[in-house]
């Protein structure tokens, strides 16, 4: 537990020295500074307002209304309706007995109420408090639907499709009432977007529940009822760590200011009235904005150089027409330009030493840049006979390039956070969209931002950010709701265009500080097509109608219903197996060659995307001094094994994946490492190419001693081992893939052996391929080596058990070694729940 308590100082307390025996902090993060703060606050703090159902005649909404017109057919009962509340679906017995809403759940109970209309549609929704008595269970949810009128089908077959509710809780069944707080860290509800709200009690059928109170809570509501403090707001789903203030209100601190010092701050507000936000230092104003527009971040560099060296009292003061206004202070950082000469390694490994020919030298920036869903077999580094990626061909000539990189997962939700944490899937515990990061793993971004370094994000999908827990350690994360796909012209899936942007221009006020940026693109993830030109690049101008007319044919043959590919999409993104193609009449080689001429385009865009990002380094100076690495997550399936899509297995088309490393002058130009190695291997390579020390939870290796000495790895301490991977099953498949089993697999001596857990008979338990002539897995030859399969079996076995024994530590069990404080700062930061 010593290291989490550590960890979690890291965040309260803040890096104070930014090199062995140097007094210059590279940060001053207000954030972390707050507890020392001086909050004048003259408002007290608003009692909470919110939405309260009742069933004892007090509630706040007493309508008597129901969702059906006069006449309509009831889906399967006659509804009641109490308070505005009624049995939509599988409830029995739905009454009011002392005081409360009571009733017995059936298949999928469903209660529905209508959200009253004069609430604020500007303002978002916080939380759903629920208080409730039931009598089994092990959840309760609640799901949204913003239609003006309920299609019962499609609302029914979309609840059935998702594997938890939209907001749910876990449960504690007994006798006595509980209250849930239902809550999404990882996502905001606009007021606006809610119509229908449909509560589900339990999801145990013939549970007795009595609901005492439905509160739904603004988040404008609920910040007024806190006290000022830091915490984890997003505006326009751009989310920055950040101090929450309220009008008329003064927050001021002592500092000791570095030799180049500037302040940085993003301002913003969720108010529709005006904020006025200034900056002080003593008794001078060297800032005002006045902020009228809502949900969007106004960024600012306050030069401090008149006060360097100096002992200063930094003031962030808060006005407004009324008293209680709510205003954010977004990444409140002083900032020191005057140390990236003089920073040294805090470690240093023989094989950083070779690497960098005896210098102390230290990359200013490092980039991680990840292309979501990208198999390294379509990159023409890697032989595909297309330039899919020139650019990234030319940065791996100039660098390292990793022939035989392996994910160890297979969908962007469990592979991403064991690469930003070299924890296998088996410590981190993820395995669903519901599970997160616990807060006792120390991120990459976090590493970085303990050493002072500006911390930068993207994520394309919610899985690689909040709702993963990844961004800790972020001091500024854009989710990709950020991206308006109307004003693109294009589908927002496209990102790395938006977000090479979004960094360069961060980028601008951060190229005199050391910084580390997770950059996570979408553009080889379906849909496939990309924008002009790259959508007609290889692929044919009749090919989209034809791909089209080949979905609509296999939707004839099997039924809307059918659930094809990830099931939960219709139109030309449905992804049919090859049985389903060839059962409508369709070739399926024809099929997926037209996916792979726009998947191939797609690589192209993103690949001038990074061509964009390199020359803006180079532009603002830094180009020699950054560290950029490029991986992918994942592969993705074109029929192969049969399917489409990703995370169905472990095959080489899953978890063979790029890797490369560019440093000017520093990483030798033109290394190609043969070596079988890890996506975990990336944090602890970049760690200690920038001279930081690697965290002993860390289960990858830094790859440094096969570049500093690719022919005698050994002599600077590398050992070779085994490369596995985890695939788990996912419930929400098991209907089109009958014959799913759990899957893992492990490489190594030149041979894959791929294990799946208690197949049925049609299926053998072990699976052995020639890793090197058989990459993708074709030609199974377990039978004609049983004692390499043995012998590779009981190394799997090893690994996974390895893994399993380093489970990283609960955040309930977290939360009993820290302060109630500490606690509650790091719920504030969204890092516990």
């Amino acid at each position: 537990m010593n290291r989490l308590v550590t960890r979690s100082l890291i965040l309260v307390v803040g890096f104070l020295a930014s090199c062995r025996g140097a007094p210059q902090p590279l940060s001053l993060r207000l954030i972390d500074l707050f507890d020392a703060a001086e909050v004048n606050q003259t408002v007290s703090i608003a009692e909470q307002e919110s939405l309260e159902w009742r069933f004892d005649g007090e509630g706040t909404i007493t309508p008597d209304q129901s969702v059906f017109d006069e006449g309509q057919e009831r889906p399967e009962q006659e509804l009641n309706s109490f308070v505005g509340w009624t049995a939509y679906r599988d409830i029995d017995n739905l009454q009011v007995r002392d005081e409360r809403l009571s009733g017995v759940t059936g298949e999928l109970p469903l209660l529905h109420v209508l959200r009253p209309d004069d609430l604020d549609e500007t303002d978002f929704l916080h939380a759903i408090e629920i208080t409730i008595r039931v009598s089994e269970g092990t959840r309760i949810g609640v799901t949204f639907n913003g239609s003006e009128e309920l299609d019962d089908e499609q609302l029914l077959r979309n609840i059935r499709r998702s594997t938890v509710p939209t907001l749910y809780a876990e449960l504690e069944p007994g006798g006595d009432v509980q209250t849930y707080t239902l809550k999404d860290v990882a996502r905001s509800f606009p007021i606006a977007g809610i119509r229908h709200i449909f509560v589900q009690p339990s999801d145990v059928e013939g549970t007795e529940f009595d609901i005492e109170s439905v509160r739904m809570i603004p988040r404008k509501e609920h910040l007024r009822s806190v006290a000022s403090g830091p915490g984890w707001h997003g505006l326009g789903e751009i989310y920055r760590e950040t101090i929450v203030s309220r009008t008329p209100e003064r927050i001021s601190l002592e500092l000791e200011l570095p030799s180049e010092p500037w302040f940085e701050v993003a301002v913003g507000t969720i108010e529709t009235t005006p904020i006025t936000f200034k900056v002080e230092v003593g008794e001078t104003q060297l800032w005002q904005r006045t902020v009228t527009l809502p949900r969007r971040w106004e960024t600012k560099r306050i030069d401090l150089s008149d006060y360097a060296d100096q002992r200063v009292t930094l003031s962030l003061a808060l006005e407004g027409s009324e008293d209680g206004l709510i205003g954010f202070w977004g990444t409140p950082v002083v900032r020191n330009s005057g140390v990236l000469a003089t920073m040294k390694p805090r470690v240093s490994t023989d094989a950083r030493r070779a690497l960098a020919d005896g210098g102390v030298s230290l990359p200013q920036g490092v980039i991680v840049f990840l292309g979501d869903t990208l198999r390294r077999d379509r990159l023409d580094a890697y032989g595909h006979s297309r330039q899919t990626a020139p650019v990234l061909s030319r940065l791996s000539r100039e660098g390292a390039r990793f022939s035989d990189a392996i994910s160890q997962a297979t969908w962007t939700k469990v592979s991403v956070p064991s690469i930003l944490s070299s924890l296998y899937p088996a410590s981190t515990g993820i395995v669903g969209i519901p599970d997160r990061l616990a807060s006792g793993a120390l991120t990459l971004a976090e590493a970085f931002r303990s050493a002072g370094y500006a911390t930068f994000q993207t994520s394309s999908v919610q899985f690689s950010g909040k709702l993963s827990n990844l961004h800790q350690g972020v001091e500024v994360l854009h989710e990709r709701a950020s991206i308006d796909s109307d004003a693109l012209g294009h589908s927002s899936a496209k990102t790395a265009r938006t977000y090479v942007d979004r960094f360069l221009l961060w980028l601008d006020d951060h190229h005199d500080v050391p910084f580390f940026a997770f950059i996570h693109v979408f553009d080889p993830h379906s849909p496939f097509e990309s924008y002009p030109p790259y959508d007609l690049m290889w692929a044919s101008p009749t090919g989209k109608e034809d791909h089209e007319a080949r979905i609509a044919q296999v939707i004839e043959t099997f039924g809307d219903d059918i659930r094809i590919g990830d099931g939960n999409r219709r139109g030309p993104e449905l992804f049919p197996n090859r049985s389903e193609l060839k059962a409508s009449g369709i070739d399926p080689d024809l099929h997926v060659a037209h996916q792979l001429d726009w998947y191939d385009g797609s690589i192209r865009a993103m690949d001038a995307e990074v061509s964009r990002l390199i020359e803006g380094l180079q532009e603002r100076g830094i180009g020699d001094d950054t560290v950029f690495a490029f991986i992918s997550d994942h592969g993705e399936e074109f029929l192969e094994h049969g399917w489409n899509w990703h995370g169905n297995t472990v095959y080489g088309e899953m978890i063979n994946v790029p890797l490369m490393l560019w440093w000017p002058n520093v990483i030798p130009s033109g290394i190609v490492i043969n070596e079988t190695v890890e996506s975990i291997d990336l944090m602890p390579t970049l760690l200690d190419l920038s001279g930081l020390p690697v965290p002993e939870e860390a289960q990858g290796r830094s790859l440094l001693p096969l570049m500093a000495n690719p022919e005698n790895p050994a002599s600077l301490g590398w050992i070779p081992r085994p490369a596995i991977s985890e695939r788990k099953r996912m419930p929400s498949r098991a209907e089109r893939m009958p014959d799913d089993v759990d899957q893992y697999s492990i490489v190594w001596d030149g041979w894959k052996l791929v294990r799946n857990v208690d197949p049925p008979e049609s299926r053998p338990e072990f699976e052995l391929f020639d890793h090197r002539t058989d990459p993708l897995n074709l030609d199974n030859v377990a039978a004609d080596h049983p004692e390499i399969v043995q012998r590779l079996g009981e190394q799997l076995s090893e690994r996974l058990r390895f893994a399993e024994a380093r489970r990283i530590v609960s955040d309930d069990d977290l939360a009993e070694a820290l302060s109630p404080e500490e606690v509650q700062r790091l719920r504030r930061l969204g890092y516990i729940r």
